[in-house]
């Protein structure tokens, strides 16, 4: 299994469809889009630390999110408001 295999089960694991971020992701505009990025990024990092280089951890994550929002565009994925 590689190491972009193994982030994506994690993230599958992890951030659920009502998860926040996601709903950032998929909801907000540019600059909360990025906090979501860097908010999973965090996450990742301190459960992978050093075991898998930050390069590969964000584009697994910028893969993970951009397969949410198309899931979402397609009427697969509902996503909510946490308010």
């Amino acid at each position: 299994m590689s190491d972009s295999e193994i982030i994506w089960k994690f993230l599958t694991h992890e951030y659920l469809d009502d998860s926040l971020v996601i709903y950032l992701y998929i909801c907000g505009n540019t600059r909360t889009t990025q906090s979501s990025i860097n908010s999973v990024l965090e996450t990742t990092q301190s459960v992978f630390n050093d075991t898998i280089k930050k390069p590969i951890q964000l584009s697994a994550i910028k893969a993970f999110l951009i397969y949410k929002k198309k899931q979402y565009d397609k009427g697969l994925v509902k996503v909510k408001a946490p308010y």
